[in-house]
C-alpha cells in the first residue's frame, strides 16, 4: 500500500476535477448551502448556546425545509461520492441525476447494516440497565453492572471490525453495483488482510488528519464578517474530492478502478437507466429501508445513552 503515492494522485485527482470543470465545484457548493442556511439560523437565533438547546426559538417551519433540503441534497453529494469511490481515472459529472440520488440512499445503507450488531448490544444494556438488575448500590459491584461492562466491550470491538468492513464495503459497493458486494466478508477480509490492519489505519489517520486541519480552518474563515460562512462554503469540495479519492485506492489492487472484480464475470459495469416510474418505485423502497434501520440503529443507542446518563449522575 504506498500511502505517498496515493495521496500525490489524489491531490492531482482533486484538482483535475474541480480546476478542469468549474461546474462540478459550483454544484458540490450549492448541494451544501442548506446545511450552511441551517448554521446560520441557529446562530442568529441564538438558538445553541453551549451545550443547550433553546426549543422555544427554532422557527420549525423554516426549520424544517431546511433540513428537507439538506437531506435531499445530502443524498446527492453521496452518490457523487459513489462516483467517485469507483476510482476511474477520468472525473465523474453530475449526470443521471436520479441514478445519482439513488446511489446516494443505498450508500447509507451500508454502514447502518454494519451497526445493527451494536445497535442490539446497546438495546440489551438499556434493558439491563432499566430491568432492575442495577439497583442504587456502589458502581461494579452489581451482576447487571458486570453484564453492561462486557457487553460494552464486545461492542467497541464489533464497531472496531465494523468500521474497516464499512469503508471497503462502500467502495465494493461503488464498484459493482451491488449492494450485497458491500457485506461480502471473506471478500472484504481478504482484502484487508492484504492491505495490512497498520497500514489501513495509518491510512485513515491521514484522511482523518488532513480532514480535521481542513475543517478547522474553515471553521475559522466562518467567522469572518458577512463572508466568512460562504468562503468556508465554497472551499469545502476539494476535502470531500481529495478524502474520498484516498479512500478509494483501498481497493485498487483487489477490484478494477473500472468497476469490476478480475477473474469474477457479472458485475455491474455501469448502472442501467431504468423507467422513470421504476425508478422512483426503488428511490421509495431504499428510502423506506434506510428509515427502518436508521430506528433500529439509533434509537437504542438513544435509549442506552439516556440510562448511563441517568446512571451516572445518581
Amino acid at each position: 500500500m504506498d500511502v505517498s503515492q496515493y495521496v500525490l494522485e489524489s491531490a492531482a485527482f482533486t484538482r483535475a476535477t474541480l480546476a478542469g470543470s468549474w461546474s462540478r465545484w459550483l454544484i458540490i457548493v450549492l448541494l451544501g448551502l442548506p446545511w450552511m442556511l441551517l448554521s446560520s439560523l441557529a446562530e442568529s437565533k441564538k438558538i445553541l448556546e453551549g451545550t443547550t438547546i433553546h426549543w422555544n426559538l427554532i422557527p420549525w417551519q423554516e426549520t424544517g425545509l431546511l433540513v428537507g433540503a439538506g437531506i435531499i441534497c445530502n443524498f446527492f453529494i453521496s452518490g457523487y461520492i459513489v462516483r467517485l469511490l469507483k476510482g476511474e481515472p477520468v472525473p465523474p459529472e453530475f449526470d443521471n441525476r436520479p441514478q445519482l440520488c439513488l446511489d446516494g440512499i443505498k450508500v447509507h445503507v451500508i454502514p447502518l447494516v454494519w451497526m445493527l450488531v451494536p445497535s442490539v448490544l446497546a438495546f440489551i444494556e438499556y434493558n439491563i440497565g432499566s430491568g432492575g438488575l442495577l439497583p442504587g448500590t456502589r458502581w461494579g459491584t452489581t451482576l447487571g453492572s458486570i453484564l453492561i461492562l462486557l457487553l460494552l466491550v464486545i461492542q467497541l470491538v464489533i464497531l472496531f471490525i465494523a468500521v474497516q468492513y464499512m469503508v471497503i464495503g462502500a467502495i465494493r459497493y461503488a464498484r459493482t453495483g451491488s449492494v450485497r458486494e458491500a457485506f461480502a466478508v471473506i471478500e472484504i477480509r481478504d482484502t484487508l488482510s492484504r492491505i495490512g490492519v497498520v497500514n489501513y489505519f495509518v491510512a485513515l489517520g491521514i484522511i482523518t488528519f488532513v480532514w480535521l486541519v481542513f475543517s478547522c480552518g474553515l471553521h475559522a474563515l466562518s467567522f469572518v464578517p458577512y463572508l466568512g460562512g460562504i468562503i468556508a462554503l465554497g472551499l469545502w469540495p476539494p476535502l470531500v474530492i481529495f478524502c474520498v479519492r484516498f479512500m478509494a485506492h483501498f481497493c485498487d489492487e483487489d477490484m478494477s478502478p473500472a468497476g469490476g472484480v478480475p477473474g469474477v464475470s457479472g458485475n455491474v459495469q455501469s448502472p442501467i437507466r431504468m423507467p422513470t416510474r421504476s425508478m422512483i418505485v426503488e428511490i421509495l423502497t431504499w428510502l423506506l429501508i434506510l428509515f427502518v434501520l436508521f430506528a433500529l440503529c439509533f434509537t437504542p443507542l438513544a435509549l442506552v445513552v439516556g440510562s448511563f446518563s441517568g446512571l451516572f449522575l445518581r
